[in-house]
């Protein structure tokens, strides 16, 4: 790796310690942080290492405040995470490493590209990243990980291989042949790749059969997957699908519902549509397999009822690594509706007390979930959109050219 590279992974290593273990700034930064979601991460876990079900205690209402509402998946990796350390901290650690890992992914995707640098910064340092993941603990680190891997191996050239050197000899794999574990797993963790599976698998795919094998293969990681404390976490699904009832946090359906416009059936259609015009580009080339994950991604998270904040942080991140924006006015933008982001989210929640009282900034942004403070998160995306649709339009670098050598 280069060696600006293991600057900004020791500095954003640094940084998110601090905030980890913040000593005597605690006070300082206790506005900023939200802990909500990692007491579920934590108390699924401890009560998993005890020996209990964290499933079942849950779906009996015997779990108090708690929620064990996640795949048994990442379940698991918080379980061998707390048998190490039986803390929450543990878990913070946890997502600062891989964060940590996710910037040295950063920059081997992005080695032969402008945009190298630049994103690297942005995520180790970046008020969209440290305040979505590292303010408010986010299992979306993980997440992240699995999709810039992902990117990573399907940037490989198709007879690249690595060698593993196992007991009785040497084993030669094709990143390629990574592609669909790899998408599995993002489907055990957080069933993002299913908005993206069917180009997925045709990708490079050799004929119909070649299709299908890919298929059993996603399948069968999903399944192995699954395996841990079956068939008590299908308790999250329930959970999950009572969830998508009614919209809420800053998805664009609580505008729709606002307006009287909600339907669920009417949502299931526009993400089915979403999904099906950018399948059809992909078919016709219009759109390169890159392009096709980031935008089917946007469209399974946008469309999606309960959307928060960080859902939306991952549609942005996932636009940027398709997208050029290394001039210093793009840069400019990013940086600055990133932070007005923040704030936005940061007033629309909190009441910031100081000397003279408190200082409600909910004047500014309206209450969180209003259609005020709900346009005012969208500034990023729509001028992050408005970047690839308009060098998408003139022809200049999007999708893999970017990941390459992102020239304008």
């Amino acid at each position: 790796m280069k060696r600006t590279t293991w600057v900004l992974i020791a500095l954003g290593l640094a940084l998110r310690v601090l905030v980890i273990f913040p000593g005597p700034l605690e006070s300082k930064i206790g506005f900023f942080t939200n802990y909500a979601d990692l007491r579920n991460y934590y108390w699924p876990a401890q009560t998993a290492l005890a020996g209990a079900n964290p499933y079942a205690l849950w779906a009996t209402h015997q779990s108090g405040e708690f929620r064990a509402d996640m795949a048994p998946l990442e379940l698991a990796i918080y379980v061998a995470t707390v048998a190490v350390w039986n803390d929450p901290r543990a878990i913070q650690l946890l997502f600062a490493l891989c964060d940590a890992l996710n910037i040295a992914l950063l920059g081997a995707l992005l080695r032969q590209s402008r945009l190298r640098v630049p994103f690297q910064i942005f995520y180790a340092c970046g008020p969209l990243t440290v305040y979505n993941l590292v303010f408010v603990p986010q299992d979306k680190t993980i997440l992240l990980t699995l999709t810039f891997t992902l990117f990573h191996l399907l940037n490989q050239p198709p007879d690249a291989a690595l060698a593993l050197r196992v007991a009785r000899g040497t084993w030669r794999v094709t990143p390629h042949a990574l592609i669909v574990p790899v998408a599995a797993l993002i489907a055990a963790f957080k069933w993002l790749s299913v908005f993206y599976l069917v180009p997925l698998l045709a990708h490079g795919a050799r004929g119909w059969r070649d299709f299908i094998k890919r298929g059993i293969v996603f399948g069968a990681v999903v399944a192995l997957a699954h395996l841990p404390w079956m068939p008590a976490w299908l308790s999250v699904y329930q959970f999950r699908a009572g969830r998508t009832v009614a919209p809420n946090h800053i998805a664009p359906a609580v505008l729709l519902d606002n307006l009287g416009w909600h339907n669920p059936t009417g949502l299931t259609l526009l993400l089915g549509a979403s999904l099906g015009t950018i399948y059809w580009l992909w078919a016709r080339n219009r759109l390169d397999i890159f392009e096709t994950i980031a935008l089917a991604t946007a469209a399974g998270i946008l469309w999606t009822p309960d959307m928060d904040p960080v859902h939306l942080s991952l549609v942005v991140i996932a636009l940027l690594l398709i997208t050029d924006w290394t001039s210093r006015t793009r840069q400019f933008v990013v940086w600055g509706l990133s932070a007005w982001s923040v704030v936005v989210y940061a007033l629309a929640t909190h009441i910031i007390e100081t000397r003279y009282g408190t200082l409600d900034g909910r004047w500014l942004t309206g209450a969180y979930s209003s259609p005020r403070m709900i346009l005012f998160s969208y500034f990023l995306f729509f001028a992050v959109l408005g970047f690839y649709l308009f060098d998408k339009w003139r022809r200049r670098a999007v999708g893999r050219n970017v990941l390459i050598e992102a020239k304008r």
